[in-house]
């Protein structure tokens, strides 16, 4: 009996994710309450008890484990008139290298008036050779006030890995009544080449930036440099660099690089902890979910 094997180059396309989660949050009875929940696996959105002192709390998680090559997730958070929202993930996404595809992860936020949000991520690391995009829009209405960030982790320096290859892009767009106020471009696409020293990242294994969007926000330009430098020395010895500007009178992007991912994490949380205080009257400390 002969035995016939067929063969072919075809390649047997991948399972690709595709996630979605929704939140709609309004002020009802003197209090901020969820008009609208959805989501589809393997993104979910919990809603714990808030801390003493929290306003209204919301956590991503993504039950996958990871991202891969050609995942797509979309997140849309709605703030109506007078609502308040911290937003935040149960741990730090992880990007896994790609076989050809780009993984992207979108998420919108819009905040109505005298709406108040707070988004304040994990973090976000990429595996060597991940191919990956983050998208990142905020639509404001003029009394809003907004304090979002994002970090981003290079390799897993703990496990001695780097982010040698692949192609990291991340892309912020902040819209206030419906204009564009903001636009920040990153692209990383030749980590271990002329992209890492044109961009400034020699050396660098982390970064993070954030928002702060109100109607005054320049008015604490000294503060937050003054508090951010603070931070910075205190965790680093002056291993971390950063920097806060005012785009315009309403708002304050701030920026840190560091060779350390953990110290530049808590560089950042430092920071957020007074800022959260001074900017949105809650609590000087550190949500319970993120410092576990």
């Amino acid at each position: 009996m002969t035995l016939a094997l067929a063969c072919t180059d075809e390649t047997v396309p991948l399972d690709r994710t595709t996630g979605t989660a929704r939140l709609s949050v309004k002020r009802g009875d003197g209090r901020s309450v969820t008009s609208d929940l959805y989501s589809a696996q393997p993104l979910r959105i919990l809603l714990p008890r808030p801390g003493v002192g929290e306003p209204m709390t919301a956590v991503l998680a993504n039950l996958s484990g990871g991202i891969v090559g050609g995942d797509l997730y979309e997140t849309d958070i709605n703030l109506g008139s007078g609502a308040s929202l911290t937003l935040t993930a149960q741990a730090a996404e992880k990007v896994y290298k790609s076989s050809g595809e780009e993984a992207e992860n979108r998420l919108t936020m819009r905040v109505s008036a005298g709406g108040v949000l707070e988004w304040l991520p994990q973090g976000t690391i990429l595996f060597d050779r991940a191919l990956f995009r983050q998208r990142l829009r905020f639509d404001l209405a003029s009394d809003s006030t907004l304090f979002a960030g994002a970090i981003s982790i290079l390799g897993r320096s703990a496990m001695g890995e780097t982010f040698a290859s692949g192609r990291y892009r991340e892309h912020w767009d902040l819209k206030r009544d419906g204009r564009l106020v903001w636009a920040d471009r990153f692209e990383l696409a030749d980590p271990a080449g002329a992209a890492v020293a044109c961009s400034g990242l020699r050396g660098v294994s982390s970064f993070a930036t954030a928002l702060f969007a109100r109607p005054d926000a320049a008015d604490d330009l000294d503060w937050a440099r003054d508090v951010q430098a603070q931070a910075a020395q205190t965790e680093a010895a002056g291993d971390i660099r950063c920097g806060v500007t005012a785009i315009d009178s309403n708002l304050l992007a701030m920026r840190w690089l560091g060779s350390d991912a953990m110290r530049l994490r808590n560089a950042v949380g430092t920071f957020w902890s007074a800022a959260r205080g001074r900017w949105l009257g809650l609590p000087a400390r550190m949500p319970v979910i993120w410092r576990i």
